[in-house]
């Protein structure tokens, strides 16, 4: 309750005409000259004290200040979006990442890695060059930590080492799409340098079969986007860890890195088909056939049919596999087994006596474009998966976009005019409505150059580097 102060006697009139009023008994002599109808005087003792509480308050919460929202840094966002959306989200490959850096210093090459990696991501996801600047200042200071740690290094210190390689390894797949350059071998060689003296105490624990496992990817896709064969020094590191790796991905890049070979051949020759390439085409075809047929269980997917056609179904049905990891090593055997065909049809093309050999690979790779085409509809349909949202996610663009490289060979290779035009109203829809720009430059692509090789959009889009 507040105190007023003394109210006033006056009648209602003299009060709102601000007059004095005489107060007298009988009425108001001002109101009485006015001819003005006089209310009488209020009794003071009502009107000493008032309920001021509410007003009070107001005036208070009025007169605070309202603290300041605090700007957290580009560094601080870009590492919580990368951890949060990629490494603990969508990556199957970077387990180690998290209790490293739970270990780091804010001053080692790890953080600075980190820093520069997150960076990037970013700038990518949101189209942000001024944070690729950011990105390159963190990558300059972590190459410079890492090279006074390589300098030094100590047997505790090899797998956080190794790390960072990984990750400056995935900054320049990131920020550099030409596979062609030399940065795009550097640090993954690197990585091998480090590796083969260590290799045996890298081979005894878990952290470090899986950081082996890891540069053994990047050094082959590497490999596979510079048109060069795979090094001696990787077949030597998968024969030691072959008895302890056993997974579909393991044995799937054991085949690629021969396909990576049988196309740095192909390559050299100009394109022209001998009978020792052919043979070893088919081989690998086989390898890869058979590696697909005896897919565990848990990868086999589920076949949906629509109620009433839908234009982003190609077909009948459409399926939907364990994971996007499953769709993507899935589609990863595919694709292989196209590039291989490709080079199978350019041998059969020339034998224009018999088109027998010709129809039967046009067969398959309709065949397996078909079932490739089948993968998108589970990430792109709203019914499809729960999680699945318009605009998309960011976990399902990262989805979307394992899905690009394969539907460019998919459209490359095929004969079908239908899908191909289904596959261009795919990457529109991405573009649109999911808000994936990238799909966009792919269906440009696709209808500017369609003969580009897989291997440049796959550098084009970052498969690698926002690989599962």
């Amino acid at each position: 309750m507040v105190n007023r102060g003394q109210p006033s006697r006056d009648c209602l009139p003299c009060r709102k005409r601000k007059l004095r009023c005489d107060l007298r008994p009988d009425g108001c002599g001002q109101c009485l000259r006015a001819r003005l109808r006089c209310y009488g005087y209020r009794d003071p003792q009502d009107l000493v004290f008032r309920d001021e509480t509410r007003s009070t308050k107001q005036k208070v919460v009025a007169r605070q200040s309202h603290p300041t929202t605090m700007e957290l840094g580009w560094n601080i966002r870009a590492r919580y979006a990368f951890f949060s959306v990629y490494v603990l989200g969508f990556s199957h490959s970077l387990g180690p990442v998290a209790p490293f850096y739970n270990r780091a210093s804010s001053l080692d090459h790890l953080s600075a890695s980190i820093e520069a990696t997150s960076l990037a991501f970013v700038a990518i996801q949101l189209h942000a060059p001024a944070l690729k600047h950011l990105a390159s200042i963190s990558y300059v200071t972590a190459i410079q930590r890492l090279g006074k740690a390589l300098s030094e290094l100590s047997n505790s210190g090899e797998e956080e080492a190794l790390q960072s390689i990984l990750l400056l390894d995935m900054y320049e797949k990131m920020v550099n799409p030409n596979p062609r350059g030399s940065s795009w071998m550097s640090h993954a060689l690197g990585g091998m340098s480090l590796l083969a003296p260590r290799l045996q105490r890298f081979a005894s624990s878990i952290t470090g079969r899986q950081l082996c496992g890891r540069l053994v990817t990047a050094l082959t896709v590497s490999c596979g986007a510079s048109a060069l064969r795979v090094p001696d020094a990787l077949t030597t590191l998968r024969g030691h860890l072959d008895p302890s790796m056993g997974t579909v991905k393991w044995k799937f890049t054991g085949i690629l890195s021969q396909v990576v070979d049988l196309q740095a051949e192909f390559h050299n020759t100009g394109g022209i088909c001998t009978t020792n390439l052919a043979e070893r085409a088919q081989h690998l075809d086989d390898q890869l056939r058979g590696l697909e047929e005896t897919l565990p269980l848990s990868w086999r997917s589920r076949q949906i049919s629509p109620v009433r056609p839908d234009p982003l179904v190609f077909g009948s049905h459409y399926e939907i596999y364990a994971d996007h990891f499953v769709t993507q090593v899935t589609n990863g055997i595919r694709v292989a087994r196209l590039m291989v065909n490709k080079i199978l049809l350019v041998g059969t093309s020339a034998d224009v006596s018999n088109s027998s050999p010709s129809n039967n690979i046009l067969a398959q790779i309709c065949d397996i474009t078909h079932h490739i085409c089948a993968t998108v509809p589970q990430f792109v349909l709203p019914e499809a998966l729960p999680e699945n949202s318009l605009p998309f996610s960011p976990h399902q663009s990262l989805q979307c976009c394992l899905l690009l490289a394969p539907l460019y060979i998919a459209h490359q290779v095929s004969t079908d005019s239908l899908m191909r035009h289904w596959i261009l109203q795919c990457l529109r829809y991405m573009a649109e409505t999911g808000c994936m720009r990238i799909a966009k430059d792919v269906a440009d692509l696709m209808i500017r150059n369609p003969d580009v090789d897989y291997w440049l959009v796959y550098a084009m889009v970052g498969c690698y580097a926002f690989a599962a």
